[in-house]
């Protein structure tokens, strides 16, 4: 089972990334994040993979914090 975070859970894309993580049978939501949640949420749920589907002015820290942390990264 693959633990899978997602950024941008809230927007269009992302809550449709967040759908087709839950109903993955391979896959695990294990965090659902927006504007104002604190990335250390993904290091503290185990994510193994996260899925960026945030804006342009965020992306460059988010991808900082998740290779920082071991954490892969799929940017939409």
């Amino acid at each position: 089972m693959i633990k899978v975070g997602v950024l941008g859970a809230r927007g269009r894309m992302g809550a449709e990334v967040v759908k087709a993580v839950t109903d993955a049978a391979d896959l695990e939501l294990v965090a659902a994040l927006d504007l104002g949640d604190s990335l250390d949420q993904l290091k503290a749920s185990g994510a193994q993979v996260v899925v960026d589907f945030t804006t342009p002015d965020s992306v460059m820290a988010n991808l900082e914090f998740s290779i920082s942390n071991g954490i892969s990264a799929v940017v939409g």
